[in-house]
């Protein structure tokens, strides 16, 4: 019979990861960020009204439900799906249906990929049939959701994607393994 420690030595999932990058989410580009919003739902309401604003909060509903299908579908395509690492997020400035655990560099930047340019088809497919403001509201929606995305992506640019990703409300990290 082996010790209890040996059998536990021989059943533990052990990660070594290598932190090879950390971006700051500094507290003001939170604020900033939800300013922004913000600023865009005053406008909204001062160019078309009650209209403006209600369209500017149904559309960020509609933005949020299509970038939940959009990655529902391209995790679908993925060996293994990875639902189980997405959830829904309020926290500034990863808002919507984002990864809350580690999730491979590749498979981040092909999502956004697949979210920027298939959420913007989406969007010009329902044009013939949508008000002005509800069209303004949707692209600002979808530009504004991807923006801390596409941020982040961008300073990490010249990293192997191989990598892993975590992201917080404070921080995104880059690991190797």
């Amino acid at each position: 019979m082996m010790p209890r420690r040996q059998q536990l030595d021989e059943k533990a999932t052990i990660y070594h990861y290598q932190l090879i990058r950390r971006i700051p989410i500094p507290r003001e580009v939170r604020i900033s960020h939800l300013l922004i919003a913000a600023l865009f739902g005053v406008f909204q309401g001062s160019m078309y009204g009650t209209t403006g604003i209600l369209s500017w909060m149904i559309s960020l509903i509609g933005v949020e439900l299509v970038h939940f299908v959009i990655i529902r579908l391209t995790l679908i395509r993925v060996d293994e799906p990875e639902f189980r690492r997405f959830r829904w997020s309020l926290d500034a400035p990863w808002i919507g249906y984002v990864p809350v655990q580690h999730i491979e560099h590749g498979l981040f930047r092909r999502l956004h990929r697949h979210l920027l340019w298939f959420g913007l088809c989406v969007i010009a497919v329902a044009y013939p049939w949508m008000h002005e403001s509800f069209m303004i509201s949707l692209i600002c929606w979808h530009l504004w959701t991807l923006a801390p995305r596409s941020v982040v992506l961008r300073k990490i640019r010249g990293l192997r994607r191989d990598g892993v990703m975590k992201l917080q409300s404070t921080d995104c990290s880059v690991y190797y393994r």
